[in-house]
């Protein structure tokens, strides 16, 4: 809004320097200003003045298409301008995704799933289906999850807390139907899903202490404790990361969709 004073300032001045012209006149002068400014490219100097004729002078339908037109041709220009940025922005974040998912396995059954979920190559389930530990994941889309295992007497174990010392951070207490509670052959095990929502800053606590001596409690109708692997903590570094660079790319898609379909949209307006 700081940048826009000058401009408000140039209104009045404007305004006040065209006593006894007409509204029709008037609203000419705004418009032309605004064409002044465009031709500058100072677009956002243009669209407050063009906002001013609609506000301002609401009947002069004339003038009022007239400003639209240079509102979309405005628009057109934005788009010419951010789209390149958006399209390479995105190819360098496609490059670092193809570089970074060498680490993970894609898990998908296409019969029960949309969207396909990326786990670090070495927590796969298979491989540690006798330890109790907490595994990251995330989904195409850069969800965040983590499903925590346990194997012993029974917790009923709905919520996680890691500690450094007496600094902490806990997960929301999930709700029974992501709780999955079994006997296997004699053998208790426990198997809780935390959704991204439900997370809080766990996962961001644990990437960002990778270099500390990380103690997880799974927080039940009893408490367990354990310490956390090096080798997981830097699983939950890496799928953090990975996590967010797929957030990043579906938000430029998103935004590329978004201009290219205003773009045919713009089209027929402007011919």
């Amino acid at each position: 809004m700081k940048n826009l004073k000058p401009i408000i300032g140039i209104l009045a001045v404007l305004l006040a320097a065209c006593g006894g012209l007409t509204d029709e006149q008037l609203s000419q002068k705004l418009l032309e200003e605004a064409q002044v400014h465009f031709a500058k490219k100072e677009v956002n100097a243009a669209k407050l003045l063009i906002d001013s004729i609609h506000t301002t002078y609401p009947k002069i339908v004339k003038t009022l298409r007239m400003a639209d037109t240079l509102s979309w041709r405005i628009e057109q220009f934005e788009i010419d301008r951010n789209l390149p940025y958006i399209d390479s922005m995105l190819m360098a974040k496609t490059e670092e995704f193809e570089a970074q998912k060498k680490l993970f396995r894609f898990e998908k059954d296409d019969k029960y799933q949309d969207v396909g979920n990326f786990v670090i190559k070495s927590q796969k389930t298979e491989a540690n289906v006798d330890r109790n530990y907490v595994k990251p994941y995330t989904d195409e889309n850069g969800n965040f999850y983590v499903m925590s295992y346990y194997i012993g007497s029974k917790l009923q174990h709905n919520a996680l807390r890691a500690n450094v010392g007496e600094l902490f951070a806990e997960t929301e207490t999930v709700s029974p139907a992501d709780v999955h509670e079994y006997n296997d052959g004699g053998v208790h095990r426990e198997m809780v899903l935390f959704r991204n929502d439900m997370l809080g800053g766990f996962p961001q606590f644990i990437a960002e202490n990778e270099a500390e001596k990380v103690k997880i409690t799974l927080l039940g109708t009893r408490s367990y404790s354990y310490f956390l692997p090096q080798s997981d903590k830097e699983a939950f570094l890496k799928t953090f990361r990975l996590s967010s660079l797929l957030k990043d790319m579906c938000e430029m898609r998103l935004q590329q969709k978004k201009m290219q379909l205003r773009q045919l949209q713009l089209i027929p307006k402007l011919q």
